[in-house]
């Protein structure tokens, strides 16, 4: 098992996200054996709970190598109704808030529009190794286009539990790319066509940014 771990945070209710904590539980369950993986999931997963587990780790010597997060986003934020204000995580958090995500780590978020704006920088200025993220809304509205990003998510905190960094994330963009469009190319036109060009488009745009600190 690898001695470091990784933190899970899945923060929605709603059924439009929660099959993506769905998902993420299902992965873990077969990979739980290799990996050391501490999931926080909706209630639990409230600021102030994070911010002490992640200090909590570092305390202990064996701090959180990798982040990944499940939530509806915003414009530089993650999204979550048991924190104060409504945010887990923003550009405008304190400064030891964001140094204390960052601190070198790889951090995954699969929440819409929180790649835009400021916080990846922040991130990034703070010591984080990669910042992973979405400029565009995520979800989808057919059975198949929810099979897609699940797969997604999955290929995704993959290369987080394998310490990949930029080049990883990378070719997992790329390898799923070719995935969707060799689904798009036997596609007649209809909803799932409609949602399949959809994570094309924010693949295409999908950040990907390394540290820029020792």
């Amino acid at each position: 098992m690898t001695a470091r771990p990784v933190l899970s945070i899945d923060t929605s209710f709603d059924p439009d996200s929660a099959w993506f904590a769905a998902g993420r539980t299902q992965l873990y369950g077969r990979m739980g054996e290799q990996f050391s993986i501490v999931p926080f999931g909706r209630a639990s997963a409230e600021r102030r709970r994070i911010l002490r587990q992640i200090a909590r780790a570092e305390a202990s010597g064996n701090p959180f190598r990798a982040i990944v997060v499940s939530s509806h986003g915003k414009t530089s934020c993650v999204v979550d109704d048991e924190s104060p204000d409504g945010i887990l995580l923003s550009h405008e958090s304190p400064a030891q808030e964001l140094e204390l995500w960052a601190r070198n780590r790889v951090l995954y978020f699969c929440c819409g529009e929180t790649a835009n704006g400021p916080l990846f920088e922040r991130l990034l200025g703070a010591g984080a190794r990669a910042v992973v993220g979405f400029t565009g809304r995520l979800g989808a509205a057919t059975v198949d286009g929810k099979f897609f990003w699940r797969l997604l998510d999955h290929e995704l905190v993959t290369c987080a539990l394998h310490d990949q960094e930029v080049p990883g994330f990378e070719r997992a963009r790329q390898q799923f790319l070719e995935r969707v469009a060799t689904r798009l190319a036997a596609l007649p036109d209809g909803a799932v066509r409609e949602d399949l060009s959809r994570m094309m488009d924010l693949l295409v745009t999908m950040v990907i940014r390394g540290g820029e600190k020792g």
